[in-house]
């Protein structure tokens, strides 16, 4: 379903580098740090294209895991976050953003993650890649896709709702 690809970017302790991170709990991937070459100690780094798996191998059992949205298209990760591609022709990146977000497939994903100390847990790629989801016909990902899509649109309407109110009040009250 997905393979993963190396870093590709050399760094350069002059160039400034646009970051992208995963937060816990299935809240997905957003823009982080920008940071110069010469304030970290990796020499390699991942490009991410928008439509791309990450995890970042320390917190991935804690629900850190998502697929790349187009705001974050070209940014950078460390060699701590595994980058993987996705087989679209066998699976959507909305079905497995939705999996992986899904707080009961965590304690697996914490079965396969190494470590002595509980909060040093990493869950490896090749521990990653040995992992087993259902993976439901293409017809039936294209539906879940729609109604993701069609949710997302709802929330969105809805918190544009809110901050409306949420000005409303103050407003009536002057």
């Amino acid at each position: 379903l997905v393979y993963q690809r190396p870093p590709d970017v050399t760094v350069d302790g002059a160039a400034c580098y646009r970051f992208a991170g995963v937060y816990s709990f299935g809240r997905g991937v957003f823009p982080s740090a920008v940071k110069a070459g010469s304030e970290f100690a990796y020499e390699r780094l991942s490009t991410v294209r928008a439509g791309d798996f990450i995890y970042p191998k320390l917190m991935a059992w804690e629900g850190a895991l998502g697929v790349v949205p187009p705001e974050c298209d070209g940014m950078v990760v460390s060699p701590e976050f595994p980058v993987f591609s996705i087989n679209t022709e066998e699976v959507l990146p909305e079905l497995l953003d939705i999996y992986f977000r899904t707080p009961e497939v965590w304690p697996a994903l914490a079965e396969l993650s190494g470590g002595t100390n509980l909060r040093r847990r990493r869950l490896q790629p090749s521990a990653f890649l040995n992992y087993e989801m259902p993976i439901p016909s293409m017809a039936t990902q294209l539906k879940i896709r729609r109604m993701h899509q069609s949710t997302r649109a709802l929330k969105a309407r809805h918190a544009a709702i809110r901050a409306a109110n949420a000005a409303l009040l103050p407003a009536t009250l002057e």
